[in-house]
């Protein structure tokens, strides 16, 4: 590990002086088409403006040049809206753009020889998912800064960066410059870059290299207790998949005191944001995000359900499989953090124990499948749509479905055959030959792993598609382990909250009887602080409150700052908790450690090493 940045400067993709360019990953072949070419100038941080030169060396006719509406994150964001000062040349000569719709404009009746657009785009919202130009720091998406050809996104592209004279960049990709290209617009939009001042280490793990990347102060982490999380991780999930698609891996980390966290998963990276503040305190929450992310550079980014591709990007793609690309993903975070010894089993029961406590405390999952679920992730972005009386989570059922998944193949096969197995095999069949993957290729893959016909059509048509509640006893038992139901009160807040993708909290619905109420709490505040602490969680997670307990809470409306003083209340909550059963047959102990460690076995010669 490396705490000065200076000893890997070799490795960083960019040195700032003037102009740099960037590779991006190779894909699908480019072809001899000339490159479309971006200038991107960062060199103006103080008006958060990022200046955007776009060259298409012959464009046809009435060419048109589109603005993606989303990229990554399921919501219709319309980064458009950042767009201004948009001119064009045609051949050297002004030309003047018709609009065709908010996203799309178009030239005139004759080709351009060259195409050049010039723009504007305001980057000024910090967060993992989105583009901040500011003093010392950038950190860009570039499908929130880049305009495609509709009919030519498979064409090269070349990126060229302006930097300010004392900045440096890096980026998720491969290559020390100093001419790059792109293979399309598709891996452009999949590269963010990071730019500014930042810490870099670096380690090579099994011929691979791995580039951690942090934007944030060394006093707030350890360097060298990041460095081996992410090395127990990565070794375990390489070792799990039998694979790694990137001879080089690069994570980004923000941490900073912005309430911003989340993670989003790239071809060969990903971007965490995690608060400073919460760090030392939430270290195995960030682990968990890593191990989630991380477990995306197969699940997601290469083994992908028929509805994610092609990547539309002005109205969205069908995400009902997001149970499965999602979901499964979170169940892998949490066994992968016990396979590498970063979570004790106590601790992995209590994690699956509250999952199955939040998806029992949402009512809406009696009437709200998990597929559906996924198919309404587009209106995660309105904060009363994540009520319990509305929607359940993709992330939380679909994990859950992952733990029973992998209990039925185990316990059908006699624990010969695993999850772990329809992962490899959905990777070696589909991803590794670019294909992608149907309910009907899962349902066959599964039925070959042990499953008999009429359990996996229980299963997708009961679990999956509807909304029977999920039998944990049956599938625990199997592994020797048993639900304990408790009752207990719980404080209650008198309202209901809910986080946006930028850390935003906001608060959804209000229950009219409540102290909150009458103390004045208004649907739409936005939660800043409780008894004077900034909140990096909504209130229903803080922990050591009490019923009745008298608090106060900041909160904006509009352009006011309110103080707002009220009690607790309480309601009766249901708690889980799973614990080894006392009677578990050497049959249950086998199948339970060969789940927990990862391992395939014979049931009969698996008993040992309860």
């Amino acid at each position: 590990m490396l705490r000065d940045p200076e000893c890997c400067r070799s490795t960083i993709i960019g040195v700032a002086l003037l102009a740099i360019s960037l590779l991006f990953l190779p894909g699908r072949a480019a072809g001899a088409a000339s490159p479309i070419t971006y200038t991107i100038d960062l060199t103006h941080p103080d008006s958060h403006l990022v200046g955007v030169t776009m060259t298409v060396a012959r464009a046809r006719p009435e060419t048109e040049i589109q603005f993606p509406a989303w990229n990554a994150l399921y919501q219709m964001r319309d980064f458009v809206r950042d767009v201004e000062d948009l001119q064009a040349e045609c051949s050297g000569a002004p030309l003047a753009l018709t609009p065709v719709d908010v996203n799309t404009w178009k030239t005139g009746a004759r080709p351009c020889a060259p195409l050049v657009a010039h723009y504007q785009v305001y980057a000024n919202q910090p967060g993992v998912f989105s583009s901040e130009l500011i003093p010392g720091h950038a950190y860009l998406n570039p499908a929130q800064l880049l305009f495609y050809i509709p009919r030519e996104r498979g064409q090269p592209c070349a990126a060229r960066f302006i930097l300010p004279s004392d900045w440096k960049l890096a980026t998720l990709l491969p290559g020390d410059g100093p001419e790059f290209t792109a293979p399309d617009y598709d891996s452009l939009a999949d590269s963010p870059i990071e730019a500014g001042s930042f810490q870099l280490y670096s380690f090579n793990q099994s011929g691979g290299l791995y580039r951690i990347i942090v934007r944030g102060d060394p006093a707030n982490y350890s360097s060298s207790r990041l460095l081996d999380s992410i090395q127990k991780i990565t070794a375990a999930e390489t070792a799990l998949m039998r694979s790694h698609p990137c001879a080089r891996y690069a994570f980004i980390f923000h941490f900073t005191e912005a309430n911003d966290g989340g993670g989003m998963e790239h071809a060969c990276g990903a971007v965490i944001g995690f608060p400073a503040p919460l760090i030392e305190a939430g270290w195995s929450g960030l682990e968990d995000t890593i191990a989630h992310e991380f477990f995306h550079l197969w699940n997601v980014k290469r083994i992908r359900p028929q509805g994610l591709e092609p990547v539309d990007y002005i109205h969205g793609n069908d995400t009902r499989d997001l149970w499965f690309s999602e979901g499964v993903t979170s169940t892998y975070s949490a066994l992968v953090l016990l396979r590498a010894g970063l979570m004790s089993r106590e601790e992995f029961y209590a994690h699956l124990a509250a999952a199955i406590q939040h998806l029992q405390g949402r009512p809406a999952r009696h009437y709200q499948s998990v597929e559906l679920s996924g198919m309404d992730a587009w209106l995660e972005k309105y904060p009363d749509y994540n009520r319990p009386e509305r929607s359940i989570s993709y992330y939380n059922k679909g994990e859950l479905l992952g733990d029973l998944l992998d209990l039925e193949i185990r316990h059908a096969s006699g624990n010969s055959h695993s999850l772990d197995d329809l992962m490899r095999r959905l990777n070696v069949d589909f991803a590794e030959h670019g294909k992608t993957f149907t309910d009907a290729d899962l349902k066959m893959i599964i039925g070959s792993l042990g499953p008999p016909p009429v359990w996996v059509r229980s299963f997708f048509a009961g679990d999956v598609d509807g909304t029977e509640e999920l039998d944990y006893q049956k599938y625990l038992s199997f592994a020797g382990l048993k639900l304990d139901v408790e009752s207990s009160l719980t404080p209650d807040w008198g309202f209901e909250a809910a986080q946006d993708f930028d850390g935003t909290m906001r608060v959804a619905t209000v229950e009219v009887s409540s102290d909150a109420a009458r103390a004045g709490i208004e649907t739409g505040d936005i939660l800043v602080a409780a008894d004077g602490q900034k909140l990096y969680v909504l209130p229903q997670r803080l922990e050591g409150v009490k019923p009745g307990q008298r608090v106060k809470l900041q909160v904006m409306r509009g352009s006011k700052n309110l103080t707002l003083k009220f009690s607790l209340g309480s309601r009766r909550e249901t708690s889980y908790r799973i614990e080894e059963m006392a009677d578990a047959t050497p049959e249950e102990i086998a199948l339970r450690n060969g789940w927990l460690t990862g391992r395939e076995s014979s049931m009969a010669g698996g008993a040992s090493g309860r």
